[in-house]
């Protein structure tokens, strides 16, 4: 049976080691092709086992920035290998499905990238490391190019709901290539349904764009699995407590070098505290009830691709800017007064300088990994997503409007009723009954969180509960005014 034509792809040729221990040769990205084509692109890989901290940090941000333009190379590879035709009008069974693929990762991914690069350049703006744009633009570039692995020699008139299944099983069968078995001694996780729907939902982007352009005169309607189980995962108030102050306490586990005469190999805590920068993160969540993505990019100033916070009026713009609206509602949100002035607070002092949420001084771009420790060591279970489910939960519990609500969300109040209408404060109270002792009027959006972050409830019971215990330790209620009368 003669071997399956495996297409060009990306090789990374394993670096040497010098006799004295050092690095002789880099690892070097190559692209592989059929017919014994090997060409080196010019990206590079360190090796970053046994590194830690900063200097780990580095090695990843290089690797990263590698891969994506190794990942570009290798688009650019295909693109000149083979020309899509441009031809107007034609069916489905004349076009291949590579070239619709090939075709959008060029004109659409591609191109809003040069143009978020020449926004930069005309602002003057330089980055550190790649944009955030250009990560995701290479992200999207490598499951296209999975995409084309399978769906190579096919034409859209195979596109059916039999050979989309037939893709899901193949796919998940394997392991996602960010998978480091050999450096994290963790087995390797491997494709979910969910991970291969994402990758159609791009092939049928890619395709629902072919035919807009008139490229083809038929629809072809791409199938996609199932989604997965909705995650209501929220935190309570005592569990957000908990985990803020553990982000807050952490400190990093370090080895003590070799050459010590007392301690070599004994594991302390550093002065490092690797997780402070989630704080802010969460605080950003749970005030906002803004996506982990929004949150992530978050800037101090008008940066192309990035969301940013106006400080002067208070505003958080969850929309990237140079983007277009989508389905996820992603409106401008008044930032709570409590939160607005730990905002302040971090970017006077230095702790923010550039992005609400840095390490190391520099932009994250994810926080997955290292909030799925915070929450480990919580006790806790959920993701970052988890925060905006937090908000949703705590506002109709306060007894906010739901057209409010939806609002500072970005959600529709439909959507907003059937997720998080269950944890509204007078849901079904009418059929039930005796559940809310007294009736309150709502508070304003912004006193919620006030209400919310008191040790209980309801300020009424927290002043009774305050009079009480000065009561029993024969304390006198004492407050600004009266301490002003006294002096």
């Amino acid at each position: 049976m003669p071997r399956r034509n495996s297409g060009p792809r990306l090789w990374l040729r394993p670096g040497e080691v010098a006799k004295d221990g050092g690095t002789e040769r880099l690892a070097q990205w190559h692209i592989k092709d059929d017919g014994g084509i090997r060409r080196p692109v010019g990206c590079f890989a360190r090796d970053v086992r046994g590194l830690k901290g900063a200097a780990k940090a580095e090695g990843l941000a290089f690797n990263g920035a590698e891969e994506v333009r190794a990942h570009e190379a290798l688009a650019a590879y295909i693109t000149g290998k083979h020309a899509p035709s441009v031809q107007k009008g034609r069916g489905a069974g004349e076009i291949a499905v590579v070239d619709v693929l090939l075709m959008w990762g060029e004109r659409v991914v591609q191109k809003k990238v040069e143009d978020l690069r020449a926004e930069d350049a005309k602002a003057g703006i330089v980055h550190a490391k790649p944009a955030i744009y250009e990560g995701r633009a290479g992200r999207c570039m490598a499951r296209l190019l999975q995409l084309g692995e399978w769906w190579q020699g096919k034409s859209l008139a195979d596109v059916d709901g039999d050979s989309c299944d037939a893709y899901v099983a193949w796919r998940c069968g394997h392991a996602w290539k960010s998978s480091r078995p050999d450096e994290t001694g963790n087995a390797a996780r491997t494709v979910t349904p969910q991970g291969a729907r994402r990758e159609l939902e791009d092939m049928r982007a890619a395709i629902n764009w072919h035919r807009g352009r008139g490229y083809c005169r038929e629809i072809v309607e791409v199938a996609l699995p199932a989604k997965g189980k909705r995650r209501e995962h929220h935190l309570e108030r005592p569990d957000a407590a908990r985990l803020l102050l553990g982000m807050w306490r952490k400190r990093e586990v370090m080895t003590v070098r070799k050459d010590s005469p007392t301690r070599a190999g004994q594991k302390v805590l550093s002065r490092k505290r690797p997780h402070r920068h989630l704080t802010r993160f969460v605080l950003l969540g749970i005030y906002t009830g803004t996506r982990a993505g929004a949150i992530a990019t978050a800037a101090f100033e008008r940066i192309p691709g990035r969301s940013w916070l106006d400080l002067e009026t208070g505003m958080f713009h969850r929309l990237a800017v140079g983007q277009g609206e989508t389905n996820k509602r992603q409106p401008p949100v008044r930032i709570p007064d409590r939160l607005l002035a730990h905002v302040r607070r971090w970017k006077r002092l230095g702790v923010s300088r550039d992005f609400v949420v840095e390490f190391n001084g520099v932009a994250v771009e994810k926080v997955n990994k290292g909030f799925a420790v915070a929450l480990a060591d919580a006790g806790l279970q959920g993701s970052p997503h988890m925060l905006r489910h937090t908000t949703a939960t705590w506002l109709l519990q306060r007894g906010v409007k739901s057209w409010d609500a939806s609002h500072y969300l970005g959600m529709s109040e439909k959507i907003l009723s059937e997720v998080y209408g269950h944890w509204a404060a007078d849901y079904q109270a009418g059929i039930a009954g005796g559940r809310k002792k007294r009736s309150l009027p709502p508070p304003e959006l912004h006193d919620a969180f006030s209400v919310h972050y008191h040790r209980d409830k309801d300020l009424r019971i927290a002043a009774a509960n305050r009079d009480a215990r000065l009561a029993r330790l024969g304390l006198e209620r004492r407050s600004l005014a009266t301490a002003a009368k006294a002096a």
